[in-house]
């Protein structure tokens, strides 16, 4: 058996492109948010919040997106328009994962934006865990206040990501990524001066 943090360095994206169905079930939906849920988070704020997209959801929220990117560039391209009416329905299931930050003495809103971030990888790993494919992904839109309105959420709320998942399909191949050699990134600091 495997432990967690092997398992946890051998995660991946799978393009939102190649994921196809089946999606998850419901109960392996709520399993997933039952762990994004016990993530890192001060001050019992519970700032996250996520929107399931099913067929439906996925299609309104393409014609979002689409009426946006007009909004701020009538004459778009034809690719460009088409890549924003994609987006949205290229998976089985969508969630939307974003964080409403109160305002709290002891939180800043940075602490509660990552306790969001830590949310969307945690269902991220979670599916890809349990076999599926998953990508976690931004863009534009999720910066959009005409997005966040109509999805339900207020200007001052941050999209951290969009979460896009469903069963590998036969082009998604296996991938695995180069990781970073992480003693790159490490430093340690002694206090000492100098």
């Amino acid at each position: 058996m495997t432990t967690l943090v092997e398992r946890l360095q051998r995660r991946e994206s799978t393009s939102a492109k190649h994921l196809t169905d089946p999606g998850p079930t419901d109960d392996e939906l709520a399993e997933v948010l039952r762990a994004a849920v016990a993530v890192p988070e001060h001050g019992a704020i519970r700032p996250w919040r996520f929107l399931v997209l099913r067929e439906p959801g996925q299609r309104r929220l393409s014609e979002v997106f689409v009426a946006d990117l007009l909004s701020q560039n009538p004459d778009a391209p034809e690719e460009e328009i088409a890549k924003r009416r994609e987006g949205p329905v290229r998976a089985p299931l969508l969630l939307v994962v974003a964080a409403s930050p109160r305002v709290h003495p002891k939180v800043p809103e940075v602490e509660q934006v990552v306790s969001a971030g830590l949310c969307a990888y945690v269902i991220q790993a979670c599916f890809h865990d349990m076999g599926y494919g998953a990508v976690w992904v931004t863009g534009k839109p999720a910066y959009s206040d005409r997005v966040k309105a109509a999805l339900g959420l207020e200007p001052a709320d941050h999209i951290v990501g969009f979460v896009h998942v469903g069963t590998r399909g036969p082009e998604a191949g296996a991938r695995p990524k180069t990781r970073p050699d992480p003693d790159g990134f490490v430093t340690e600091w002694t206090g000492a001066d100098g």
